[in-house]
């Protein structure tokens, strides 16, 4: 009998590929503990054996009772099937062409945000539609409860607006985004004891500037350059002029945060640019304290990260609990740092002022700061973070642990 393809024989064969091979595949392939590309870590295949108790197994019996049964039997958020999916959805052959498919489809049905990101031409920018009051409450009272308490250390706060904020005018009104300039006087309107820094003012000045990564919800050195001018009057510093500085682009293909969650090979790739004080800049020192060790850098930027996705991370390093920054500058000024990421393209200009500067991301900081620093070095405190990642931020309350 010859065998004939009809157009129903065609989409069985189709769909039995689809349902049998991709799987297939999927398990054949070597694991991955990363994404790159959507910069976070993948899923680990779920295990139905206690380990420890195989380990200390005797007899048959006891492998049997190393068996997590009710991890297998009974389905809830933590069940062997749920983390199972999870595990498929990570590892799928072929995912991120399937997240880029799924994004555009999409896109072409008229969907203006895809995972918190809003496309704007050639700008992505991360939304901010909501927050938690009694969060954002705790953490004002908490900040204003260290300056209290620390009056002899000047204390200041900026509140840095993100991309949203700057294209306001052209972002939708009916998506119901929140006003960031609404949110910051607000925040300062509700903290004691400390100067505030409009940096708002000084980046709505230059809005047609490249003052936001187009991928990434970061500042550009641009955007974190005018928030330093901002920032000179309330620390006491006269800020150096743009034409005071050597601009370095050190990668001209960066695809940041905000390329993670959408993929969109169709916007234009960022430039990392460094900027570097042409006549009497300052020898530095940095080094980072991770818990457990220190590592020491004769330099803010830290190359190695410009080889990887994650080449914001080039400033100043990744996130760490506790990093020291000193220079050779003799000016008894020593700034105690509280911030998020966003201060880490400031520092490089905020160091040319200062003999010190300790940054501290209270994420990692679980106690008493005077633990960790002797306080009564420090003349002057900054908190600097931006508005969204402040108003989704559990940890800053944790500041009122230091007495």
């Amino acid at each position: 009998m010859k065998f004939k393809m009809t157009p129903e024989k065609l989409m069985i064969a189709l769909f039995a590929v689809v349902l049998l091979g991709i799987p297939i595949v999927t398990m054949a392939l070597p694991n991955q503990e990363r994404s790159e590309n959507e910069n976070r870590t993948l899923a680990k295949l779920p295990t139905l054996i206690n380990e420890k108790k195989a380990e200390k197994a005797e007899s048959f019996g006891d492998y049997i009772d190393a068996v997590k049964w009710d991890y297998i039997t009974v389905r809830d958020e933590n069940s062997y099937m749920d983390d199972l999916e999870v595990y498929y959805a990570d590892h799928l052959a072929g995912r991120e062409s399937w997240v880029q498919a799924k994004n555009k489809m999409e896109a072409l049905i008229g969907k203006e945000e895809i995972n918190g990101v809003y496309t704007l031409d050639d700008q992505m920018i991360q939304v901010f539609k909501e927050y938690d009051e009694k969060t954002v409450s705790d953490s004002l009272k908490a900040m204003s409860s260290f300056a209290a308490n620390h009056s002899d250390i000047p204390c200041a706060f900026m509140l840095a607006p993100t991309a949203q904020e700057i294209f306001s005018a052209e972002m939708p009104k009916y998506n119901e985004y929140l006003s960031q300039k609404t949110f910051i006087d607000n925040c300062y309107g509700n903290v004691e004891s400390m100067t505030t820094i409009d940096s708002l003012s000084y980046l709505s000045g230059h809005k047609d500037d490249y003052l936001f990564y187009r991928t990434d919800h970061h500042w550009t050195s641009l955007g974190a350059y005018y928030a330093y001018c901002a920032a000179g009057k309330a620390l006491g510093y006269t800020p150096y002029s743009l034409n005071e500085f050597n601009i370095e682009t050190a990668s001209s293909d960066f695809r940041g945060t905000l390329y993670s969650k959408t993929l969109d090979n169709s916007i234009t790739p960022d430039s990392i640019d460094y900027y570097h004080l042409k006549n009497n800049a300052p020898s530095i020192t940095m080094t980072m304290f991770d818990g457990a060790k220190e590592t020491a850098y004769d330099s803010l930027y830290v190359r190695d990260y410009l080889a990887v996705k994650d080449k914001y991370s080039s400033f100043t390093g990744s996130n760490q609990p506790i990093i020291d920054i000193e220079t050779d500058l003799d000016n008894g000024k020593r700034l105690l740092l509280i911030k998020d990421s966003y201060a880490h393209s400031l520092v490089p200009f905020l160091a040319n002022h200062y003999e010190k500067i300790t940054m501290v991301d209270m994420r990692y900081i679980n106690g008493d700061l005077n633990y960790f620093l002797d306080l009564d070095e420090y003349t002057q405190a900054l908190f600097m973070y931006n508005a969204v990642s402040f108003a989704e931020d559990e940890t800053a309350r944790k500041i009122q642990l230091t007495k």
